[in-house]
């Protein structure tokens, strides 16, 4: 028999003889290695619990969930320990691989939640080595956060972008070509077409936008 580690998780179940909701449990077996393998699962009580699935086969490098659940058949009302034993074997050869056991325990009452603080507690902050730092008040801090806050450092002009914003109005301020030249005082070289006045004003809306944009 070989002895490779067998990955089952979790390392143990906790059902609840007050609490249905705990009845079912998920077990996950691992197959991190190159190689198909199958698994069989046994326990110690077969009439307290069921399995969707007792055996099976796992592809290389994936997983397996197997639904436990607790049947809770007549007289059982006092906590006890059982265990189920996950067994793993080569696919191919059908070679026992190894095995894993997961301590399963029957718990009197209703799981408690360990996550709500007693009322008694009190809490203290811990101490440190650095250096302490004075403390002060809300309103202190609130005067003192804002200068201990990075600047943003302006950004340079762009010289280039100033330039073409000025032509672009400066084109656009020209009269249009088709005006008649007698009724205005431009030189007739100076009236630039409709069609040019839109280019200009195109680039003017990206000038702007480059310009502007935080």
């Amino acid at each position: 028999m070989k002895n490779f580690p067998v990955f089952v998780f979790p390392v143990s179940l906790d059902f609840y003889l007050n609490a249905r909701h705990t009845y079912k449990q998920l077990l996950t077996v691992y197959n991190p290695y190159e190689f198909a393998v199958k698994f069989r699962v046994l326990c110690t009580a077969p009439k307290k619990f069921s399995v969707l699935e007792a055996d099976g086969v796992i592809a290389p490098q994936s997983c397996m969930d197997i639904v436990v659940r607790f049947t809770n058949p007549p007289g059982i009302h006092r906590a006890s320990l059982e265990k189920f034993r996950i067994s793993m074997y080569d696919n191919a050869t059908n070679q026992a691989l190894g095995k894993r056991d997961i301590m399963t325990k029957l718990i009197e009452g209703e799981p408690s939640n360990i996550n709500q603080e007693s009322a008694g507690d009190s809490f203290h902050p811990l101490g440190s080595r650095s250096t302490p730092t004075p403390r002060t008040t809300m309103e202190e801090h609130s005067r003192v956060a804002p200068s201990q806050r990075p600047l943003r450092e302006p950004q340079p002009v762009n010289v280039v972008a100033v330039a073409v914003s000025i032509c672009c109005i400066a084109a656009l301020i020209l009269p249009t070509q088709p005006e008649e030249v007698m009724a205005s005082q431009w030189p007739d070289w100076l009236h630039i077409g409709s069609n040019l006045k839109l280019v200009f004003s195109f680039v003017l809306g990206l000038v702007c936008m480059l310009v502007l944009r935080p």
